[in-house]
C-alpha cells in the first residue's frame, strides 16, 4: 500500500504539472500569435522582401551551427529524470555542474564558427541584396545564439521537475515587451538594427530570469560547482551524446537547410516568401508542442519504472490517436487557407507559393507532427542509441534528392527531397526502434495505425476541401469562412468516425478531470 500510494501521489503531481503547462503555454501561445503576427505585419509593410529573406537566411545559418551542441541537451534532459525521481541533490547538482560546462564549451565553438563563416556569406545568396550593414547583421543574429548557450541550461532543472509552465511564463513576458518595442521601432525607425538588438536583450534577459529562478528554487545548485558525475556516468551521458548528435545532424541538415538551399539557387525574394508560410506554421507548432511538451517529462519519469511499460504504450497510443487529429486538421486547414491567407495578409502575390508548393510543403508537416509522439516517447525513454545511424542515411538520402531535384524543379524539388528523405528512413526506423525496444511489442501495429488515420486525413480532408472549394470572396473574409467550414466539418467527421474507440474515450477522460481541476482552482 505505501508503494501504491507513492505512484499515485506521483502520478497526481504529473497530471498537475501537465495541466499547469498546458495552461501557461496556451496563454503564452496566444499572446505571441497576436503580438507576432502584428509584428510581422509591419515588418512587410514597412521592410522589402529582401529582409525577409535575410531573417529566414541568417535564422537557418546559425541553426546549422547549433548542430555544435551535439543533442547535449537531450542527452541531459534524460539523465537528469533518475536524479529528481529519486530526489537526489547531489546527483543533480553534479548533471548541472557537467551541462554548464558542455554548454560553455558549445557556446565558444558556435561564437568561433560563426565569425569563421563570415567571409563566405555571400555563397549562401544568389543576389547578394541591397541591404547596409548586412555583415554587423549577421554578427547580431550570432551574438543571440551565442548567449543561449551560457544561461539557458538551467531550464532543464525547472522542465525535469515536470514545471515547464515557469519557463513559458517569463518567456511570455519577455517576448511580450520585445514585441511591442519592436512594432514601434520599426513604425518609427525603420531601423532593422535597432529590431535585432531588442531581440537580443530579450532573449538574454529571459535567460538570466529563468537561471535565477532556478537557484532559487533549487539553492543546492550552487553549493560545489566543480563536483561533476562519476566516471561511469560521465560515460553514459557520452554514448548518448554520440547518438543524440547524430539525430541533431539529421534533424538540422534536413529542415533546416531549406533556407540555405533556396537562397543560393532560387533568390532571397523567394526565401523570404518561405518564411511567411513557416512562420504561419511555426505558429501552429508552437501550439501543439505545448500540448504534447506537457507530457514529455511525464512519460520520462514514468518510462524509469519497466513496470510502466503498458501504461506508457497505452499513452502513447492516445497521444498518437490526439496527433493524428490535430496534424489532420491542421494539414487540411494548411492546404485550403495557406494562400488565400498569404494574399488577404500581405497584397503581394509574389510572396504566394503554387497550389502543387503548397501540398507538398503540407504532406511535409503531416509527416513530420505524426513522427512527433514516437521521437517524444523514443527520446523519453533514452532509446536514441539503437536507431543512432538513422540520421546519416536521412542526410545522404535527402541532400542527394534535393539538390539533383532543386536543380530542375525549383522550391519544389527542395520540399520532395525533404518529403522522399523522411518517408525512406525515418518513417519506418523511428516506430521500429521505438516498438521493439520500448514497447517490447510488434511494430506492424504502429504502421496499421498510421495507414488508418492517413487514410481517414485523405479523405474527410478531401471532402473538406472540396466543400471549401466552392466559396472565393477574397480577402479575410474569405480565410475565416473556410475556416469555419474546416472546423465543422472535419471535426464532426472525425469525432462521428472514431467517437467509439477506446483512444478517444481516454481524451475524453482526461479532458473531463482536467476541466473539472480548472473549475475547482477558480473556485478555490
Amino acid at each position: 500500500r505505501p508503494g501504491w500510494n507513492i505512484r499515485k501521489r506521483r502520478k497526481n503531481v504529473r497530471t498537475k504539472n501537465s495541466f499547469l503547462y498546458f495552461m501557461a503555454n496556451t496563454g503564452s501561445h496566444l499572446s505571441n500569435v497576436i503580438l507576432s503576427f502584428i509584428c510581422r505585419t509591419v515588418f512587410i509593410y514597412v521592410l522589402s522582401e529582401e529582409y525577409l529573406g535575410v531573417n529566414g537566411l541568417f535564422g537557418n545559418v546559425l541553426t546549422v551551427l547549433s548542430l555544435a551542441e551535439l543533442g547535449i541537451g537531450g542527452a541531459m534532459t534524460f539523465h537528469l529524470y533518475k536524479p529528481i525521481a529519486e530526489e537526489d541533490e547531489r546527483a543533480i547538482r553534479q548533471m548541472m555542474n557537467l551541462y554548464r560546462v558542455l554548454y560553455t564549451c558549445v557556446g565558444a565553438f558556435v561564437g568561433i564558427a560563426g565569425l569563421a563563416l563570415v567571409p563566405f556569406l555571400d555563397i549562401f545568396i544568389k543576389d547578394r541584396p541591397d541591404i547596409p550593414g548586412l555583415t554587423f547583421i549577421y554578427l547580431l543574429y550570432l551574438l543571440n545564439t551565442v548567449c543561449s548557450y551560457l544561461w539557458g541550461y538551467k531550464r532543464a532543472i525547472i522542465d525535469g521537475h515536470q514545471k515547464s509552465y515557469i519557463g513559458t511564463i517569463y518567456n511570455t513576458i519577455f517576448t511580450t515587451i520585445q514585441f511591442l518595442i519592436q512594432i514601434v521601432i520599426l513604425l518609427v525607425s525603420r531601423n532593422f538594427i535597432a529590431y535585432l538588438l531588442v531581440q537580443i536583450v530579450c532573449s538574454i534577459t529571459t535567460n538570466i530570469a529563468v537561471a535565477r529562478k532556478a537557484d532559487r528554487m533549487y539553492p543546492y545548485l550552487k553549493e560545489n560547482r566543480k563536483e561533476l558525475p562519476p566516471k561511469e556516468t560521465r560515460r553514459s551521458i557520452a554514448k548518448n551524446v554520440g547518438a543524440m548528435s547524430l539525430h541533431k545532424l539529421g534533424d538540422v541538415v534536413v529542415n533546416n537547410t531549406d533556407n540555405l538551399i533556396m537562397s543560393a539557387f532560387v533568390g532571397i525574394v523567394a526565401v523570404g516568401a518561405y518564411s511567411n508560410y513557416q512562420m504561419i506554421q511555426a505558429t501552429i507548432n508552437t501550439a501543439l508542442n505545448g500540448v504534447f511538451g506537457a507530457f514529455t517529462a511525464s512519460i520520462g519519469n514514468l518510462g524509469v519504472d519497466e513496470e510502466n511499460r503498458d501504461k506508457v504504450y497505452h499513452v502513447y497510443q492516445v497521444l498518437l490517436f490526439l496527433g493524428f487529429w490535430l496534424y489532420g486538421f491542421s494539414t487540411i486547414a494548411f492546404l485550403i487557407m495557406f494562400n488565400p491567407f498569404i494574399l488577404a495578409w500581405t497584397g503581394k502575390s509574389n510572396l504566394v507559393f503554387s497550389m502543387p508548393i503548397v501540398l507538398v510543403y503540407v504532406i511535409n508537416f503531416y509527416v513530420a507532427g505524426m513522427r512527433k509522439v514516437t521521437i517524444t516517447f523514443r527520446d523519453a525513454m533514452g532509446l536514441y542509441w539503437y536507431d543512432r545511424y538513422k540520421p546519416i542515411l536521412e542526410v545522404i538520402v535527402d541532400m542527394a534528392v534535393t539538390i539533383v531535384l532543386v536543380l530542375k524543379l525549383g522550391t519544389i524539388g527542395i520540399l520532395l527531397g525533404t518529403l522522399i528523405s523522411a518517408m525512406t528512413t525515418c518513417f519506418w526506423i523511428e516506430p521500429l526502434v521505438t516498438y521493439k525496444y520500448g514497447f517490447y511489442k510488434p511494430v506492424r501495429k504502429y504502421f496499421f495505425m498510421f495507414a488508418k488515420y492517413t487514410a481517414t486525413v485523405a479523405v474527410v480532408g478531401g471532402f473538406t476541401y472540396w466543400v471549401c472549394s466552392f466559396f472565393s470572396i477574397g480577402g479575410f473574409a474569405e480565410v475565416f469562412l473556410k475556416l469555419l467550414i474546416c472546423i465543422v466539418i472535419y471535426n464532426f467527421l472525425i469525432f462521428l468516425l472514431y467517437f467509439r474507440t477506446k483512444e478517444f474515450k481516454a481524451l475524453w477522460a482526461q479532458a473531463t478531470i482536467l476541466l473539472a481541476n480548472y473549475k475547482n482552482r477558480k473556485r478555490g
